[in-house]
């Protein structure tokens, strides 16, 4: 353990505990009193001076083999080690779980740039060479698998994302067909690299459909047609504009590939009917819609919109719009006030939303927070197993989080209030192999 310095580590362990037990207690308090009490700010912490030395010992920890000693000795945090490596800092977003919730496939790299796909455990991890993007189905069958020529859906693939291929679709099909029928707006098919700029590729459950969301917009592909679905070419006619270019795109699929959600930043909730392809819009709980995901039952969806970096999130139940109650209601079920939602999975009891300022929380299916737990960084993606057992959190920190939610204990070092333990974390930064920690 040439790598450790004995003094330096327990200094990281005690700053740790104490910065952690000083911000719970604060947090206590402020809850509590729902914020009324005055008290003073936690002290700072002290860990970022160590920062540099820190990630050295990470380094060297990784090359001796020896990471299980390392979380032993220096206990994982993000928020003290991000501020003095910025600029190696990118978005790890996981997409779901393979291989029995043993490993989640990933995608690391900053939005509208070309990222690496990674596949990875507890104790291994390996990349997939000429990929640039990952989608999975809402039942965890179909892959999406994006490269410069186009995207291939496959089934159940194995352990190297190789399986059955259900659809294809090439690039040039797509933009031909995009060209075609909006050729005077700039869209999807004016993009030198359509690969690269996806936020989401949502394949349906049938294997053949997909949903695509990007900073062009949403668009609906099926075997034969490609479909613009937000914004409406119609609308950026009537606007004068040229392109359709628009802010804080979202889309998810309902696991029986009848619904779509999603809406953009000047938009309202959508969410449309593909039997019939009628559009509902809902009121946001806030000023720009921001997020959508159904619930696990597929009976509700969930949308957030934000406010700078707070926000709100509201329950809108699918039995309500298909009985036509949703075209004059103006107000839906909060779920929660204050967060700006930038991921979210759906459980049996409700959702973990993750937000803007590095929090993750269980709300219920009536609102009400079931936990809290800090992560320390924005969050960019969320995955969770079948079972509900385990569950992947990446974050702009450039970490991949891996957390067993049915530990039933918290540690010492954790912010919030989950009985929930963190047992793995993989960095992903630019310019380094990546570690474990």
């Amino acid at each position: 353990m040439n790598w450790l310095n004995h003094e330096m580590a327990a200094q990281w362990r005690q700053a740790g505990k104490r910065y952690a037990a000083d911000v719970n207690e604060f947090v206590r308090i402020g809850m509590e009193s729902q914020w009324q009490q005055e008290q003073p700010e936690p002290k700072q912490d002290e860990r970022p001076k160590l920062a540099k030395d820190i990630f050295r010992m990470i380094q060297e920890a990784n090359q001796a083999g020896e990471v299980e000693k390392l979380r032993q000795e220096i206990p994982a945090a993000s928020w003290p080690l991000t501020p003095a490596f910025e600029e190696a800092l990118q978005a790890v977003r996981p997409v779901t779980f393979m291989n029995g919730g043993n490993e989640v496939v990933l995608h690391a790299g900053n939005p509208r740039e070309r990222g690496k796909i990674y596949i990875a455990g507890k104790d291994e991890i390996r990349s997939i060479p000429g990929l640039h993007r990952v989608g999975c189905s809402p039942d965890g069958i179909y892959f999406a698998l994006v490269d410069g020529q186009g995207i291939r859906i496959v089934r159940q693939p194995d352990r190297n994302l190789q399986g059955e291929e259900t659809a294809y679709y090439p690039w040039k099909d797509i933009q031909a067909r995009l060209k075609a029928s909006i050729p005077d707006l700039e869209c999807l098919a004016d993009e030198e690299h359509p690969e690269d700029i996806l936020d989401e590729v949502i394949p349906f459950d049938d294997g053949q459909r997909l949903l695509l969301v990007c900073g062009y917009g949403v668009y609906l592909l099926t075997a034969d047609q490609v479909d613009l679905v937000h914004p409406q070419a119609s609308e950026r006619r009537e606007l004068e504009l040229k392109d359709t270019i628009v802010d804080m795109a979202h889309g998810a699929v309902s696991k029986d590939g009848r619904w779509i959600a999603y809406g953009s930043q000047m938009s309202e909730h959508l969410l449309m009917d593909l039997t019939d392809k009628t559009v509902h819009t809902l009121e946001p709980g806030s000023s720009y819609p921001h997020y959508a995901l159904f619930s696990k039952d597929g009976l509700d969806v969930w949308f957030n919109a934000c406010h700078f970096y707070n926000g709100a999130t509201i329950q809108v139940p699918i039995a309500e719009v298909e009985q036509g109650l949703a075209q004059n209601k103006e107000e839906w079920p909060i779920m929660n006030e204050e967060m700006r939602v930038y991921a979210a999975v759906a459980l049996t009891q409700g959702s973990i939303l993750g937000d803007a300022y590095g929090y993750l929380r269980l709300i219920d299916r009536e609102g009400r927070e079931l936990w809290r737990y800090f992560v320390g960084s924005t969050i960019s993606g969320l995955a969770v197993t079948p079972d509900e057992g385990m569950l992947a959190v990446g974050t702009y920190g450039g970490m991949l989080h891996l957390i067993d939610l049915q530990s039933g204990t918290k540690d010492e070092y954790s912010i919030g209030t989950a009985p929930i333990h963190e047992i793995g974390r993989w960095l992903f930064w630019r310019n380094y192999e990546p570690l474990r920690w």
